[in-house]
């Protein structure tokens, strides 16, 4: 079947587009009206049937897969493999999409009782500070839930998010708002200046440090990620200290059963981020280092393919896998590497 067929059956136009299509009209109403365990599995579903309609879009995900994980798998074992991935990537959508069409009650307990933090005392202890804090996470695991499981806590908390659709804009805008969390989208412009204030506020500013497409490199300082060797973005670096505020690296595990846990730690900390002094740097080593760990709860795969062509490879060893560390990690000048 051809995207352009994919884009008939889905009733999308020029290009397929899973998050629009999930976001359509007739879904959110489903997923509105419907029980939970209704929902999971009729995103799941609605997955499946994308990628198979799509499978142009399903084997470019599986040649990332196979180009930036270590290892020689069988068929079975990669067909295994990409559906581990795939489920993850639905998830993805079915906790974006229940923030959207949930009853505000629901969403609040929800992140209440399901959803438990570790680290929260380095939480308590920066903000004690009142210089803010600077919450560095990635396209990793729920990380939806991790706002609401903050601001209905009693947290102060600014994201920077932007959704496909007006619609879902603008609930999730009114559900934040609720819930004490500002959102900030860094598709409208420049929020250099408005992430500041929110630090300077005394509140806690969620980043993702994986938004490849948005990055802007330094001139000089390169990083491997995923094995794959790149311009190390400066943006972060250059907030934290324009802020002076302190940083944590948080991302919300999945462990099954509709239970999540938010793990906060000290990116500095972490043992993938030994010998990084670079703030950038140290988050996308952590990052990276769970990936390897569990690929399916990263969802970002397809960004990136456009990189495979024109980006140096490296070889990522089997061990320093298996202990979560992430490999060749290097931050390099050109002219020295």
């Amino acid at each position: 079947m051809t995207e352009i067929a994919a884009s008939v059956a889905f009733g999308t136009r020029r290009k397929t587009d899973l998050s629009r299509f999930l976001q359509s009209p007739a879904n959110m109403l489903f997923l509105r009206h419907s029980p939970v365990s209704w929902s999971r599995s009729y995103i799941r579903l609605l997955g499946k049937l994308f990628y198979a309609f799509a499978p142009q879009q399903a084997a470019a995900v599986q040649e990332v897969l196979d180009a930036c994980l270590p290892g020689k798998l069988t068929e079975a074992e990669a067909k295994s493999r990409w559906a581990k991935v795939r489920s993850g990537i639905m998830e993805h959508y079915f906790e974006k999409l229940f923030l959207g069409s949930r009853p505000l009650s629901e969403i609040r307990r929800t992140m209440l009782e399901r959803v438990s933090i570790s680290g929260r005392d380095l939480l308590d202890e920066y903000l004690a500070q009142g210089q803010g804090l600077l919450l560095v996470t990635g396209h990793f695991g729920a990380v939806e839930f991790m706002p609401g499981a903050l601001g209905f806590r009693g947290y102060p908390v600014t994201i920077m998010v932007h959704c496909k659709t007006p619609a879902l804009q603008k609930i999730i805008e009114e559900k934040a708002a609720q819930s004490g969390v500002e959102l900030l989208d860094p598709k409208s412009g420049s929020v250099f200046f408005a992430a500041m204030k929110a630090l300077k506020e005394g509140r806690i500013l969620i980043t993702q440090c994986d938004e490849m497409d948005t990055w802007r490199p330094y001139k000089d300082k390169r990083i491997n990620f995923l094995g794959l060797d790149m311009g190390l973005d400066k943006s972060m670096d250059v907030l934290a200290k324009k802020a002076g505020a302190p940083v944590l690296f948080g991302l919300n595990h999945r462990h099954g059963n509709g239970t999540y846990e938010l793990v906060l730690e000290k990116p500095e900390a972490h043992p993938a981020a030994r010998g990084h002094e670079i703030l950038s740097a140290q988050c996308l080593s952590v990052l990276n280092s769970y990936i390897y760990m569990h690929p399916e709860a990263w969802y970002e795969w397809k960004k990136i393919k456009p990189l495979l062509k024109n980006t140096r490879r490296e070889v990522v060893d089997e061990s320093k896998k298996r202990l979560g560390l992430p490999g060749e990690m290097a931050v390099y000048s050109p002219s020295t590497s």
